[in-house]
């Protein structure tokens, strides 16, 4: 009898662990394409800091994606984008030159709910050199970022109060609108030819 109790009890056992790795390896179809997104210690970087230290300061034209970069000192992923300067504000490179530009995350693994870089927008960046003058990571990471669209831009993160808003005079264009609604994070909408205007005298300024 008590030989049969433990094989009664041995049987239980061996239906509770299948039951345990159905559950485990069942998962829905389109798990895999759940996006996240990745919570990080965002460089809290100012404008005017960035203007200091930046070794290139340009608006550009995000060319295509060409590489994905993860492993090694990489904690969080970043995605290379071969680029076109347009306007150099601060640094040795020239209108038309080709550069690369990391941006941190990757497609379904955002920082903070940023969206990353799409083929054909133009961003002016805060960059730093990564050491062989043609790839160039973000100064601030989001903080270093202005995405433009006409007559507005979009900054990624933190709000500067010294950067001029657009305080509603330009409608918003519809790339703007789209950005804002995959955000949660933090934005500020400013008036782009002012903003640039800003930039080149700062940029100007802090060369002499």
């Amino acid at each position: 009898m008590k030989k049969m109790r433990i094989i009664i009890l041995s049987l239980c056992c061996f239906a509770l662990v299948s039951c345990g790795d159905e559950d485990t390896n069942s998962k829905p179809s389109g798990s895999n394409e759940l996006k996240a997104s990745v919570h990080t210690s965002i460089e809290a970087v100012t404008y005017n800091q960035a203007i200091k230290e930046s070794d290139l300061i340009a608006e550009v034209q995000i060319a295509k994606k060409s590489d994905t970069i993860s492993g090694g000192n990489n904690i969080v992923p970043k995605t290379k984008f071969e680029s076109k300067i347009k306007k150099v504000y601060a640094g040795d490179k020239k209108n038309q030159d080709i550069i690369d530009i990391l941006q941190g995350g990757q497609e379904g693994l955002e920082i903070e709910n940023y969206p990353l870089f799409q083929s054909g927008e133009t961003y002016i960046l805060m960059l730093m050199d990564s050491g062989d003058g043609q790839t160039f990571w973000i100064k601030g990471q989001v903080n270093g970022t202005y995405f433009v669209d006409g007559n507005t831009t979009l900054k990624f993160g933190n709000r500067e109060p010294g950067l001029p808003g657009n305080n509603g005079r330009s409608k918003l264009g519809m790339l703007i609108t789209k950005k804002q609604k995959e955000m949660t994070s933090n934005f500020q909408v400013l008036d782009t030819s002012a903003l640039k205007e800003k930039i080149e005298k700062d940029a100007n300024e802090t060369a002499y």
